[in-house]
């Protein structure tokens, strides 16, 4: 399919976050009161997406479901597989069918994160990547196995997920508003490391319309809308937001993802928490 909407989003799969210390991030605000302990809440949540807006030649239509598993603790590391499938149709009536497949394990103390995608379109040939990211002595390097390449050097203070999460609700929990950190996810196909912005709202708990989410009843949760930046423009224009709703167990509700020319609602419509790490019990 032609069209600029496709490449953005067949480059950049639709979500990401699902994705260290602090004390190397650049937070601003002020501390309402002390962090509380995160336990990272193994679950399957299932999204359903469907188009919100679409403008200057985006897509006239688009829909799909994402699938997201994620288990594991801080002494055992993280584990995540993520299953996106969605449908997108231009205005000219070209339409085009993207299966996007990721794995990650990521250590419990950040300093290792393995990563595997697949990314499948109907019109091409499967495109897998292999590789992992390693932190030692202020060095972070990158080493795609999968098709072979050089190792890479990575900025330092790069997050990985899980750890990134982890941040970002310390963050919330100690009144902080905004949040800036290099994140590196494994799902861009460029390998590209992004600067990401974050806003934090107020906390709240209770009055969760969503059915779906009645396993979090009574948790903690806070808005947030979280930018993604490509390093080498600093032209100042995220190439992705993210609108979304995180609970103090690191599970997200209530998506929206903007590429600019298109916007995409993702609604929880199913979440199953799995049993915990026997670190967690």
């Amino acid at each position: 399919m032609s069209g600029h909407f496709m490449q953005v989003v067949y480059r950049r799969p639709v979500l990401s976050l699902l994705c260290a210390s602090v004390l190397a991030l650049a937070l601003t605000g002020t501390a309402r009161s002390a962090p509380e302990k995160i336990t990272m809440g193994a679950h399957r949540a299932v999204y359903d997406l469907k188009l919100l807006r679409s403008q200057n030649g985006g897509p006239d239509a688009a829909k799909g479901r994402i699938v997201i598993e994620f288990a594991g603790s801080a002494c055992e590391g993280y584990t995540q597989t993520i299953r996106q499938v969605f449908e997108i149709a231009s205005a000219e009536g070209e339409s085009e069918r993207i299966d996007f497949r990721s794995t990650t394990f990521e250590a419990g103390d950040s300093n290792r994160f393995n990563f595997m995608r697949d990314n499948r379109k109907a019109s091409e040939k499967p495109e897998k990547t292999e590789g992992f990211v390693e932190k030692r002595n202020k060095n972070t390097t990158l080493t795609i196995t999968k098709p072979k390449r050089k190792p890479s050097d990575l900025p330092e203070a790069t997050l990985f997920p899980t750890e990134h999460m982890i941040a970002l609700i310390k963050a919330a929990q100690a009144g902080q508003n905004r949040f800036n950190a290099p994140l590196f996810d494994g799902t861009d196909d460029e390998n590209r490391v992004f600067d990401t912005v974050a806003v934090i709202g107020s906390a709240k708990t209770g009055d969760e319309t969503n059915p779906a989410a009645a396993p979090l009843a009574g948790m903690s949760r806070w808005p947030m809308v979280l930018s993604f930046f490509e390093r080498e423009k600093g032209d100042g224009l995220p190439v992705q937001t993210m609108r979304f709703q995180v609970y103090a167990n690191g599970v997200i509700s209530a998506i929206v993802i903007d590429f600019g020319e298109f916007a995409l609602g993702g609604e929880l419509t199913s979440l199953t928490m799995l049993k915990p790490s026997k670190c967690d019990k």
